[in-house]
């Protein structure tokens, strides 16, 4: 596989590949995430040609969407899958919840999303690419489910996770400014913090409460239809041991 595009075509690209479960590792070239890209030129096209990305899940809202195409329908051999989520809390930084809150939400009311992403990770013939954004909250939470279901290392999950804040801070943050700046809206340090933050002790909060009330991150996506075969099958897709 070439390289990774770089700004401005894609920004927080990344794969799961690597991350430690135990007696073994995250499998290389399954599981991508990313934040949206603001065009799609040959490199990108390359690239996902190159990756061989079959899925794409774009998890933002109608309203962000609305701003920007990102990835169209088909790309390649890629299909793109939207499924709208925080369509609501999406607005005015000086009215929006906090991360932690974010969290709460995407966990208690979104598990059939989840579930969702899960099943078709599990049955997947070719790599899939999840992404919001900026490709660090709902993108968080999604890619966070998946690895902690079947045993990857909590503190590298979270680890990875935290990644996002420098992958975004720079060049990506800059062309966000710069086009909300065209538009007459100044971003202020609330909108930095929600745009490039991340906060572990937010994840884990929410990683928490689902423990609490189903037990695990398994017991709460079987909670919402996620089958035993199907776990099983995520697993064998995941990790390499």
């Amino acid at each position: 596989m070439g390289p990774l595009p770089t700004m401005p075509v894609i920004a927080n690209l990344r794969q799961a590949g690597g991350i430690p479960v135990q007696g073994g590792v995250i499998r290389d070239n399954v599981l991508f995430r990313s934040a949206a890209p603001f065009h799609i030129d040959q490199s990108l096209t390359d690239w996902m040609s190159a990756a061989g990305v079959g899925e794409i899940f774009d998890l933002r809202s109608e309203s962000e969407a609305s701003h920007f195409p990102g990835f169209p329908q088909t790309l390649n051999h890629s299909t793109r899958t939207r499924i709208p989520l925080l369509e609501a809390a999406i607005g005015n930084p000086a009215d929006m919840p906090g991360l932690e809150e974010i969290y709460l939400t995407l966990v208690h009311e979104h598990g059939p999303v989840w579930v969702r992403i899960a099943e078709h990770v599990a049955h997947a013939e070719r790599p899939t690419l999840v992404h919001c954004t900026a490709g660090k909250d709902r993108t968080g939470v999604a890619v966070a489910l998946l690895l902690l279901a079947v045993g990857a290392n909590r503190h590298a999950v979270f680890a990875d996770y935290a990644r996002s804040t420098d992958e975004l801070s720079g060049a990506w943050f800059s062309l966000v400014t710069k086009n909300a700046k065209a538009q007459g809206i100044t971003l202020g340090q609330r909108s930095r913090e929600l745009l490039v933050g991340t906060t572990i002790a937010g994840l884990n909060t929410a990683i928490e409460s689902i423990e609490r009330q189903h037990g695990s991150v398994v017991g709460y996506l079987r909670y919402y239809g996620l089958s035993a075969a199907d776990l099983r099958s995520l697993e064998q897709r995941l990790v390499s041991r």
